[in-house]
């Protein structure tokens, strides 16, 4: 090689070294969730992801587990407590064992509508932050919430159309407030967590299944279900959390960061849940074998009557905290 070239040379190959190729990411954060990445929740936090890669211009870079790689529903707050892993998606309810009053949005009929269920979930709202603070406490700081929507109960071979169709059944339920509901109908509650299912509809591990309608849709359910009936009994509430050591090792921007990016995915979610869940009951009706099953008026007060021992059961279990939550929870009704 020319001499007088090999400056140059060195010059540009040590210019791309540096500023061509993209700079890596000053922390990188692994977040577990049980969700398929093809679920609204799943989308959502694909959206976390670019959001906060985007405003920390790639300082901060996420990635996600989905459809329980690392760890099931049921194992994120013990997994996010200790830092096995640093952030993780978990159903509110998987708090409730030790935490009675976060079971309050699985609480039956306690929400009738998204407006009630917005006041009682927004940021700004005094329920949620009793909550937030009460999960603190476990080690694990919830950076936001997701709205999943409301919950249906499926079944084979007939539709759930009176509460008497529940007397006997085995329930797949999500924690201790469905477990209180299905019980006060005269079922058994059985947990199981949702990566797990379809399994348990196949095999007919319980004869009920409880979820929503975009799961029904994303997890293909309707395969092994024949019937999903609209009883929007509950509201269910997903969470992301970090763990609480590494959250306060960041610095003041890389919260910021974190916090703007978690603000965005939260409004982005609640804006979009109800039409999502809407569209996914239409998917059901028009596109599946699966029927959908619409419960009058009547009907629906028949659920809600025979279902308010399940209140109480929840109000028991949460002491003070938790009769607090359902009074102002239905100052807002």
């Amino acid at each position: 090689m020319n001499k007088t070239l090999l400056p140059l040379v060195t010059a540009l190959s040590l210019s791309l070294s540096l500023g061509a190729s993209p700079a890596l990411a000053e922390r990188t954060l692994r977040l577990s969730s049980q969700i398929p990445a093809n679920h609204p929740i799943g989308e959502n936090l694909a959206f976390f992801e670019e959001k906060v890669e985007e405003i920390s211009d790639g300082e901060i870079q996420v990635q996600i587990f989905p459809s329980a790689q690392l760890y099931k529903g049921s194992e994120i707050p013990q997994a996010v407590s200790s830092g096995a892993i640093d952030m993780g998606l978990v159903l509110i309810d998987e708090y409730s064992g030790t935490l009675p009053a976060t079971g309050l949005f699985s609480v039956a009929f306690l929400f009738p509508d998204y407006e009630v269920l917005s006041k009682a979930a927004g940021p700004d709202s005094p329920v949620r932050q009793q909550l937030d603070e009460m999960i603190r406490e476990t080690g694990t700081k919830v950076l936001w919430w997701q709205d999943y929507g409301p919950i249906q109960l499926l079944a084979n071979d007939q539709p759930l159309i009176d509460p008497a169709d529940m007397q006997g059944k085995k329930v797949r339920v999500l924690g201790k407030p469905s477990g209180d509901f299905i019980e006060a109908l005269g079922g058994n509650p059985v947990k199981i967590s949702g990566s797990e299912q379809f399994m348990a509809y196949q095999r007919g591990t319980v004869d009920v299944g409880m979820t929503g309608t975009t799961a029904t849709q994303s997890r293909k359910l309707h395969e092994v279900m024949d019937y999903i009936t609209i009883t929007n009994h509950a509201q269910v509430e997903f969470l992301v959390v970090i763990n609480d050591e590494l959250w306060n090792e960041l610095s003041e921007q890389e919260k910021a960061w974190m916090s703007e990016a978690a603000l965005a995915a939260e409004k982005k979610m609640r804006e979009e849940t109800k039409a999502k869940n809407l569209e996914a009951q239409q998917f059901l009706a028009e596109e599946t074998d699966m029927e959908v099953v619409e419960l009058s008026e009547e009907q629906l007060e028949a659920w809600k009557e025979a279902s308010e021992p399940a209140v109480q059961a929840y109000i028991d279990a949460a002491g003070d905290p938790g009769q607090e939550l359902v009074d102002q929870v239905r100052e807002m009704q």
